[in-house]
């Protein structure tokens, strides 16, 4: 049981890693939101700059499109800066056994 936790606890880290790195990444000018690897930016992806990204500007990043239901924690429609932090932080929080 603690291996299939410890998985599980591995493949979640793992799916949020493509947003991690969009998320922490300092300039948008560095990155197109064409770009369909890793690497966007937050700043990039909200192409109209409201502070969130929606369905439609995920669309721009296969990563984030592919994952944006397990960012949206509010089932607004809409990736907030505070659901990619969330989803950060909780990527590197190291279980306890």
């Amino acid at each position: 049981m603690k291996k299939a936790s410890h998985l599980f606890v591995t493949g979640a880290a793992l799916a949020l890693l493509p947003l991690a790195a969009f998320a922490q990444s300092p300039t948008p000018a560095e990155e197109p939101a064409s770009q369909q690897g890793q690497g966007a930016t937050f700043e990039s992806l909200d192409v109209d700059n409201d502070g969130r990204i929606s369905k439609a500007e995920a669309e721009a990043n296969a990563n984030v499109k592919a994952q944006f239901s397990s960012y949206d924690l509010n089932a607004d429609g809409y990736i907030e800066r505070s659901e990619v932090t969330n989803a950060n932080n909780s990527q590197s929080e190291t279980p306890k056994q």
